[in-house]
């Protein structure tokens, strides 16, 4: 009898604090963060590669724009969360610094806003542990990790509005000028400034408290469209351009410093790989007490 009361407080001294633990993520379900960060563009314009290659090829530091939002995560599992994004930030690329020659050549440079409303599905492979009330050393159980790690997935919906650099330094939306012949014979048809997202990513965090703390967050983000840059498929008839749309409509249309005249339905951009951008964020968080404590207070 001694002997299995023994085992029986053994055992509950070791379970009960995990088990106090495993609970204490539920008093903390609800999360708000305010983020700020940096962009980049994935596309046809520019990059730092010399060919076609990946698509970090196309990856340039340079253009890097800011980016900030507002999100809300709810915690639904010990190891799962789902957390919806409102983002605001600005890609750009330019053909002006790239090393690849032909887009050298093509002379586009552009920029754009990006409005993502989006909802992502967090896996913890690493869990932070909700501190206790009060931290008794040496108690296994009773302290704090601080840092956690997750992966996610999810999908969302973009606004974004292209705009190019003119000749004289303005700033002109493309998307009215059909710079590829949208609505001429055997011109693409137009393209929407809304498309899908899918972003995927990793992210970490840090508590300095049970309430706040600090998270860092890679994200990419894919995208069915082609046209975030307004680069997709060939160069159509400059003269015809012109003439349905005007002349500033031919001068974005076809930038080329060699050549610059309409060539026989020559690649403008590469519709086989679709746009993508990134955020790089850093996080202020707040968790939202969503439970009140018992009585015995672990």
């Amino acid at each position: 009898m001694a002997r299995n009361t023994l085992l029986i407080i053994i055992v509950t001294l070791f379970l009960l604090p995990e088990m106090a633990q495993a609970q204490r993520w539920k008093r903390f379900k609800q999360e708000v963060g305010m983020s700020l960060g940096a962009s980049n563009f994935l596309g046809d314009l520019g990059g730092n590669s010399e060919g076609d290659g990946s698509r970090f090829g196309d990856l340039d530091l340079s253009n890097t724009r800011p980016v900030f939002g507002v999100w809300y995560k709810y915690r639904f599992h010990d190891r799962f969360a789902a957390k919806a994004n409102l983002f605001y930030g600005r890609v750009y690329g330019t053909d002006e610094n790239t090393p690849n020659v032909w887009r050298r050549n093509r002379n586009h440079t552009f920029r754009s806003p990006i409005i993502e409303l989006s909802t992502q599905g967090e896996f913890y492979f690493f869990r932070e542990k909700i501190g206790a009330a009060y931290r008794i050393k040496g108690v296994r159980g009773y302290g704090s990790t601080n840092i956690a790690g997750y992966v996610f997935g999810g999908i969302g919906v973009i606004f974004y509005d292209p705009h190019g650099k003119a000749d004289d330094g303005s700033w002109v939306r493309l998307s009215d000028l059909n710079t590829e012949g949208q609505g001429l014979p055997g011109g693409p048809e137009d393209y929407s400034r809304f498309t899908l997202t899918f972003p995927i990513g990793f992210g970490f965090k840090y508590n300095f408290s049970r309430e706040w703390g600090i998270a860092i967050e890679y994200g990419l983000r894919l995208t069915p469209s082609d046209y975030l840059d307004d680069s997709s498929t060939r160069y159509y008839d400059d003269d015809a351009i012109a003439a349905a749309y005007g002349e500033l409509a031919r001068e974005m249309s076809d930038r080329r410093l060699s050549d610059s005249r309409f060539e026989g339905n020559a690649r403008r951009g590469n519709d086989e790989r679709k746009d993508a951008y990134m955020f790089g964020t850093l996080s202020l968080t707040y968790r939202i007490r969503t439970a009140t404590r018992s009585r015995i207070r672990f």
